[in-house]
This record gives C-alpha cells, structure tokens and sequence, in this order.
C-alpha cells in the first residue's frame, strides 16, 4: 500500500511541476489569451444570437458550428504558440511575445469583426451596431504595422478570387 501511495504522490508532483512549467512559460502572455477568450465568447454569443438559439433550451443551436469555432479557436492559439516557441528557442524572447501580440490582435479583430457581423444580422435596425461594424471591418486596419496591413489585403484579395471562381 505505501508503494502504490509513493507512485501517486510522485505523480502528483510531476504534474504540478509540469503545471508550473507550463504555466510560467505562458505568464508574459496570459493576458493576450484572456482577451481571445472573451473575443471567442463575444463571437459566439453574437453568433448564437444570429442564429436565433434559445440558451434556455438551446433550440436551433447547431452543435456542428460550435465544434468548428472551438477547432478553429484551437488552430489560433496553437499556430500562434507554435510560433512563439520556435522564436524562443532561437532565442529572441522579446520578440516573441510581440509576434504572439500580434497574431493575437489578429484573431480579436477577426472574431470581433464577425461577432459584430452576427450582431447586425440579428438587429438588423440597430444603426449604431451596423455602424460599429463598418467601422471596425474597414478601419481598424490602419493601426496595424505596414507589413500586417499588406498580408491582410492579400489574404482579403486572395479569398475573393476563391469566391469568385466558385460563383462561375
């Protein structure tokens, strides 16, 4: 009996130092990670509302749809955290967390954007959430680096042509 407590308590503290490892390594940017979380519940929540879900009973709540934005949500944080790692073991700590900054602010503009998006469909006469929205889709842009700017047109360039050929 006192071996198999010995194993446990072992195992205990194995995971509560793995735990602190973990957890001091993403300390200088857990608060980029609050704020995504809250931009991923906006967007839900926003998207929910659109689609007329009750939260009550969940009527019309399409499980499919919430699977994908947590997959997608998963992606974001992983890529951007994989990035951050390889930076750090080239050893340019400080610029690490400015590219995690930056993917970050990325994905708040991108489920803020579309949150707003989901609010104008479910408030179709609420001027003030439609002006909201064109504001951030079109303006928010111009506080971003030169260089993000540009990759954000491509890739808005880029999904048009996409579209475009799937309409012919």
């Amino acid at each position: 009996m006192n071996r198999i407590m010995d194993k446990i308590q072992m195992s205990q503290t194995s995971m509560v130092s793995l735990f602190g490892i973990v957890a001091a390594y993403f300390d200088s940017t857990i608060t980029f990670i609050y704020a995504l979380m809250i931009a991923f519940l906006f967007h839900v929540l926003a998207g929910m509302r659109a689609d007329e879900v009750k939260l009550w009973n969940l009527k019309n709540f399409k499980f499919g749809k919430f699977k994908d934005s947590l997959i997608e949500l998963f992606l974001i944080t992983s890529i951007t955290y994989i990035l951050k790692l390889i930076i750090d073991l080239m050893q340019h700590n400080e610029k690490s967390v400015y590219a995690v900054k930056i993917l970050i602010w990325l994905a708040l503009y991108y489920y803020f954007r579309r949150g707003l998006r989901n609010l104008s469909i479910a408030y179709p006469n609420n001027s003030w959430i439609r002006t909201v929205y064109h504001l951030v889709s079109f303006q928010f842009t111009q506080i971003m680096p030169e260089s993000v700017k540009q990759a954000m047109e491509k890739a808005e360039k880029e999904k048009e042509e996409k579209d475009g050929g799937k309409n012919h």
